[in-house]
């Protein structure tokens, strides 16, 4: 079974993530995390969150975007614009229809920045996937409660099919595991990750479909053993 993440990278207002607490529960997810910030525990948030204080209670803290993110086997990025032109854009339905496409996929994020700034480069950078909400005017900008309730609703419409609990966890299926492992047979076959072709096949890796991301999986296995037997 797929678990979404909702997780908000040093929000600045209590009342904000006490209404993104109130959308998620509305839409029928309950899994928060919050980065360099505690504005979930204050009174205010819970004053907001009207019923969904389950959700602020029981959220997850984190110091820092790299530990909230470790677990995770593919990572959304969300931001307000577009930034660059390598970087491949989504919109949220168009999000949900990767995702669809993705059953073995196990635990998610939907990555939010501060109200103030949204997400740096940086932090963009350790993201899977960057996605957007194409707005008709530029100003008046969606508050974060908005934007995460949109998104929310798109992926509440997701039908994935439901695993018995003994089922195994397909490691192979992972995003996330899969880009270390190309990013180590980059390193062995001296390619840098600035290079134009590294930088295309990461950015690519995560659109590919189920099919494709474990038919990649055993090819770097295979070079990986061509590796080693060349070494020996």
């Amino acid at each position: 079974m797929l678990d979404i993440y909702f997780v908000l990278m040093s929000p600045a207002r209590a009342e904000n993530v006490g209404a993104a607490a109130r959308a998620m529960k509305t839409m029928g997810f309950n899994r928060l995390r919050v980065v360099n910030s505690r504005v979930h525990q204050e009174a205010a948030a819970g004053w907001v969150a009207h019923g969904a204080q389950e959700i602020l209670a029981e959220a997850e803290h984190f110091v820092d975007l790299p530990s909230a993110l470790a677990d995770m086997d593919l990572v959304v990025a969300t931001t307000a614009r577009r930034r660059g032109h390598q970087q491949i854009y989504l919109t949220a339905d168009e999000l949900k229809v990767q995702l669809q496409g993705k059953p073995d996929l196990r635990r998610v994020a939907i990555l939010f920045g501060c109200e103030e700034s949204g997400l740096s480069n940086e932090q963009l950078a350790q993201a899977d996937l960057v996605s957007y909400l194409p707005l008709k005017v530029e100003y008046p900008s969606l508050n974060l409660g908005q934007a995460i309730m949109l998104y929310a609703y798109e992926l509440s419409r997701l039908s994935l099919p439901v695993l018995p609990a003994s089922a195994p966890l397909p490691a192979e299926a992972q995003v996330r595991a899969l880009k270390q492992r190309i990013h180590g047979l980059f390193g062995e076959l001296a390619i840098s990750p600035d290079e134009k072709l590294a930088q295309w096949v990461m950015t690519g890796v995560p659109m590919l479909s189920q099919r494709d991301l474990n038919l990649l999986h055993l090819l770097c296995k295979d070079l990986e053993r061509a590796l080693v037997g060349g070494q020996g």
